[in-house]
């Protein structure tokens, strides 16, 4: 099927009356050339000079004729005779495009180039000055906030949490349960992060079990029934306040026993999780009952809703107040990162790695695209969109060819008197 050319129709009409003004003057001088070789022909005896002008003529025609030949030979066949080698536009589409897409991939699609050019335009730099006008963050934003919306409506919502579903089971199981729990443990336990999280936890024990002693005395009471209730009141509070000066002892100590107990435990699970065949069993069965459970289809429609619902907002109305924080946030980060000449040439030199590795794995299909696009014009179209782009600098060439071949004639004339004059 032959795909149709883009025109612009006035543009068009303008270059085909520019080439059709030179190509009636430059066919036009070859019956003009053709009369003066006839009349300086018959008249030369009775004017010497005449022979001059013959001499012009006669390879102006020449000249006029091979040119023509040579520019017509492009889009058709001259004179409509089938002659080898003419109409070779037409003839060779196929090959054009396909030199084309490689003349493409290999000068212009190439990583020389490429990092050249982004080096040349600064990218991220350009970016973040556009950013680090507040308008124009406003605006992004904005435009976000419109289109998010028709995101929504346009995605049909079983098959979201369908999809979503399957590709979060598929990806937890590829995982190694035992193993990726003793990744787990190991990380929270470098450079002491679980003792900075129980230093978080321990006042929340502590308020939680001054908030609850009286909770704790009822079930107390409920197990001591022949104790009387201030005995119960003395035993839990002696208890409770035990346990939160154990925990205030335990959060003021940074060496303290059950620290080191907690280390040891941890480091024993890291262990276990990733040599234990049993521990790794127990894990592989929750990683089942999980994939096979309604767990992840729960959480992934829970999470869907509250992301639709939040982005189901219609954009209409003033600008909320989260927006407007959101864009001068953006703002003060371009700004930012406009002052910092360290970190957009970093950021251009991602860039240019990005582009570069996407460009190794696509440069060939560009080509390809530019052969297959070529291929499927219309022959006729592309004939003479050529035409009309290189006609006139063409034309030109029959007519620089016309005067350059009668000057030829004139030089070849006078060279053979020269030989006429010295026998």
């Amino acid at each position: 099927m032959s795909l149709q050319l883009h025109w612009d129709a006035a543009d068009s009409e303008r270059k085909r009356a520019r080439l059709l003004r030179i190509k009636i003057i430059a066919t036009g001088l070859l019956p003009v050339m053709a009369v003066l070789f006839v009349l300086s022909a018959h008249f030369k005896n009775v004017y010497p000079w005449l022979a001059w002008l013959e001499a012009f003529s006669e390879a102006a025609m020449v000249g006029g004729l091979a040119d023509w030949f040579a520019v017509v030979a492009l889009f058709r066949h001259p004179a409509g005779i089938p002659l080898p080698h003419t109409a070779i536009i037409p003839h060779n589409k196929e090959r054009i495009g396909t030199q084309l897409g490689v003349f493409v991939e290999q000068n212009f699609l190439t990583p020389e180039n490429i990092t050249e050019k982004m080096l040349e335009l600064d990218l991220s730099a350009t970016v973040m000055r556009w950013f680090s006008e507040g308008a124009n963050s406003r605006r992004a934003v904005g435009a976000t906030r419109a289109f998010l919306p028709l995101v929504v409506e346009v995605v049909d919502e079983p098959d979201i949490e369908r999809v979503v579903s399957r590709v979060v089971s598929e990806e937890i199981d590829r995982l190694d349960f035992a193993r990726t729990g003793a990744a787990l443990v190991e990380t929270m336990t470098k450079r002491g992060r679980h003792q900075r999280l129980l230093d978080e936890l321990l006042p929340v024990v502590t308020n939680w079990l001054n908030d609850n002693r009286k909770y704790v005395k009822a079930r107390f009471a409920k197990k001591s029934l022949l104790t009387p209730p201030w005995v119960d009141s003395y035993i839990v509070n002696s208890l409770v306040d035990g346990v939160i000066d154990l925990i205030d002892e335990i959060g003021r100590t940074p060496d303290h026993e059950m620290r080191v107990a907690l280390d040891s435990y941890l480091r024993q699970l890291a262990e276990q999780l990733e040599t234990d065949p049993e521990l790794s069993r127990k894990a592989e069965d929750l990683k089942a009952a999980i994939i096979h459970g309604r767990e992840i289809e729960a959480a992934v429609s829970s999470a869907w809703r509250t992301l639709r619902d939040r982005l189901s907002v219609p954009a209409t109305g003033p600008e909320t107040v989260n927006e407007a924080w959101f864009a001068d946030v953006v703002t003060r980060v371009a700004r930012g990162i406009l002052i910092d000449r360290e970190l957009l040439d970093r950021m251009n030199a991602n860039f240019i790695k990005i582009i570069n590795a996407g460009l190794a794995h696509f440069q060939h299909t560009f080509a390809t695209l530019i052969e297959d696009i070529v291929r499927r014009w219309d022959t006729k179209e592309v004939t003479e969109k050529v035409e009309l782009e290189l006609g006139p600098d063409l034309q030109f060439i029959r007519l620089n060819g016309t005067f350059i071949g009668g000057l030829a004639g004139v030089a070849f004339h006078a060279a053979l008197l020269g030989t006429n004059a010295f026998p």
